[in-house]
């Protein structure tokens, strides 16, 4: 079973902050150190890899004391202390051009003997598009198209290169041109960044609308996906597989890896009590109106714990195509409200936004409980994994390590031992088990 790590603040609980600084000392470590950590929490917890998110603009960033560093440099900082874990930068094919961000990402695939991956996101909002000399955010049809080309053009010029021994012993670096002309991009190439010994960085995609599960088909190593129950995760299996042979590869060579935000105690009550611990410093009244309005939900209330009007939320078919936000957070939260009747305004908003990990399943239960949930999901063949958001950085990260990791060991569904493949060759294995 694959373990990632979700690095970076953009995932933390909202009262995480100011419950570090009573109990971890955060006033020691400058947001650039804490994020290192995460690397050799990477090594140690023998995570497949790391994920670091994006978010090009301040509108949404977490910069409580300096920012979140640009995850393609912070991961080549990262890779030069650590020798073991993947490293996958998230980046938006609507904003970068792809021969920089191929140049980008080779290079940090060879700072890293072959650990990069990329996450290949679309982005949404037009507060971002502004900051990229757009006057607004194109719609999701023309950003996946726009993805789609993108990955072509990207892929195209990491495969038309190679180290070769010449017959005079000596080994050199070749490549040629792609010559692409196509509809939004015209690159001649060739790429002057040598491969890694992996050949080309790892490609991952959080497809979650129809668009994007047929993109993530033709191009994705792995897919982020967002469900939160085994039903919604078989049924994205079937999605997917669909997509798969529609595009000429074959069904289960993808891994489907959802996120998930561990909340974890000694017994399932002492979980529940810190994440109760944690939501008391979150100002709830303030954080419901953003929780809502980032999913185009005109909702007032008088008080954060009426009862949340299930009919306000449209079914996703009828946003998939003009939603700004993401559109797999949106089913995320609308399969859960639809889940979970009786729930009240501010229990939306932490499910939302407020206990991190956006709208990914949460769950709050004992060590053992979640080795139990890992293994009931792994076993029923339609995830490969999981991707990690811990509600409280490092203080989560480290009990996870010496609760949890031993346990899955002792039952036989994870490692024991670092991987020291290159990155695609660890999923590839998984894919076909």
């Amino acid at each position: 079973m694959h373990l990632n790590l979700v690095g970076n603040d953009l995932n933390l609980h909202m009262g995480a902050l100011a419950y570090e600084r009573e109990h971890g000392g955060l006033e020691d470590r400058d947001a650039f150190t804490r994020l290192m950590e995460y690397g050799q929490f990477g090594d140690e917890g023998l995570f497949t890899a790391i994920f670091l998110g994006d978010v090009p603009g301040l509108a949404m960033s977490p910069a409580m004391d300096g920012g979140p560093a640009e995850p393609i440099t912070a991961l080549t900082s990262m890779a030069a202390r650590t020798k073991h874990v993947g490293l996958i930068a998230t980046a938006s094919t609507t904003f970068y051009d792809p021969y920089t961000l191929a140049r980008l990402l080779a290079s940090l695939d060879q700072a890293s003997d072959g650990r990069a991956g990329f996450n290949a996101v679309t982005t949404a909002g037009d507060h971002f598009a502004r900051n990229y000399s757009l006057e607004g955010h194109p719609d999701r049809e023309t950003r996946y198209g726009r993805a789609d080309e993108f990955l072509d053009v990207v892929t195209a010029l990491w495969a038309n290169r190679e180290l070769r021994a010449d017959p005079d012993g000596a080994t050199r670096f070749y490549a040629s041109p792609v010559d692409h002309d196509g509809e939004r991009f015209q690159v001649a190439g060739a790429l002057n960044v040598a491969p890694s010994r992996q050949g080309r960085p790892l490609i991952a995609q959080a497809g979650g609308s129809g668009t994007g599960i047929r993109v993530a088909a033709k191009h994705a190593d792995m897919v982020f996906t967002n469900a939160t129950t085994r039903d919604g995760a078989a049924a994205y299996r079937a999605d997917l597989d669909k997509a798969l042979l529609e595009a000429g590869r074959q069904q289960d060579t993808v891994p489907a890896i959802p996120g998930l935000i561990p909340f974890i105690g000694r017994t399932a009550e002492e979980a529940e009590e810190k994440m109760r611990a944690l939501d008391d410093y979150v100002p709830w009244d303030l954080l419901a109106p953003f929780a809502l309005t980032q999913f185009d939900i005109p909702l007032e209330f008088d008080d954060v714990n009426d009862p949340f009007p299930v009919e306000i939320l449209p079914p996703p078919a009828e946003v998939e195509k003009t939603i700004n936000s993401t559109f797999g957070n949106y089913v995320g939260l609308y399969n859960w409200v639809r889940d979970n009747p009786g729930v009240t305004v501010r229990d939306v908003a932490a499910h939302a936004i407020g206990r991190g990990g956006a709208t990914h399943r949460k769950f709050v239960g004992s060590y053992d409980e979640l080795v139990d949930d890992f293994a009931l999901w792994f076993e029923d063949g339609h995830v490969d994994g999981f991707n990690l958001m811990f509600p409280v950085g490092s203080l989560s990260i480290r009990e996870f390590i010496d609760e949890v990791v031993p346990r899955l060991i002792d039952r036989g569904i994870y490692r024991s031992t670092p991987d020291d493949r290159p990155l695609r060759d660890r999923f590839r294995e998984i894919a076909n088990r």
